[in-house]
């Protein structure tokens, strides 16, 4: 069984999977950022709803980012500590943007032809942004690094990339400054636990495993270290 957790946006989740990524119980709070008051309670109460115990999860997943500075340090040192508390619980990460992708290529609105474009709230009139290609099979491809993209650019920055379809709290917060080929999935607002857990079953790009890879990605320096001059945390990911 896979414990999955997301914590890179205000959003905060839960989820049980199974082997194959099927949902077995889950909690969703779009309404935050509170992550350190509900994503503990929420483990609790997913294993609950389960009706399973500590011993029968043998993966801890948990989305790397990028986002939020605080959210991604709560959800990582949480999932860390999890996998350390069981006897032979494996920890895995991938990229927020790769869990997201995934979801997106199973939307009504990809297609033949359709990149696919997840989009992060980055603050500061920024989104955090990649670029993925499926390949008919139900594998992804990350076509090139993740972009910072000022919302002021977002429009002319995707029409760029052509057809697209795109999804996440960036898409649904500039959803206005969309062009017209990039179209947004349905419900798709928020990345999920759901997502990581599924992302981490299917191989998503991007997946690692272990405590020397499960580490946040911010996308660029924390807000003290910006305003220093300073270099990004150590042993962080840009």
């Amino acid at each position: 069984m896979i414990l999955a957790l997301e914590t890179a946006t205000t959003a905060c989740s839960a989820a049980l999977c199974t082997a194959d990524g099927n949902v077995v119980a889950e909690r969703v709070s779009l309404a935050g950022p509170a992550h350190s008051q509900l994503l503990l309670p929420f483990v609790h109460e997913i294993l609950t709803e389960a009706e399973l115990g500590w011993g029968d999860v043998d993966t801890v997943a948990v989305g790397l980012g990028p986002g939020a500075f605080t959210g991604l340090r709560i959800g990582i040192a949480t999932a860390r500590a999890l996998a350390q508390a069981g006897e032979d619980t494996g920890l895995a990460g991938v990229p927020t943007l790769a869990a997201l992708a995934l979801r997106l290529a199973r939307a009504p609105e990809a297609g033949p032809g359709r990149l696919l474009v997840p989009l992060l709230d980055g603050r500061r009139h920024e989104v955090f942004a990649a670029v993925f290609a499926p390949d008919g099979a139900g594998d992804l491809r990350q076509v090139g690094d993740v972009a910072v993209v000022p919302a002021a650019g977002l429009a002319e920055w995707l029409a760029a990339r052509g057809d697209v379809v795109t999804g996440g709290d960036g898409a649904a917060l500039y959803g206005e400054l969309l062009p017209a080929s990039a179209l947004q999935a349905a419900g798709v607002v928020a990345p999920t636990a759901a997502m990581v857990g599924r992302a981490i079953a299917c191989g998503a790009p991007g997946v690692v495993r272990g405590p020397d890879a499960v580490l946040p990605i911010y996308g660029r320096a924390p807000d003290a270290a910006r305003w220093q001059g300073a270099a990004p945390a150590a042993g962080a990911r840009p």
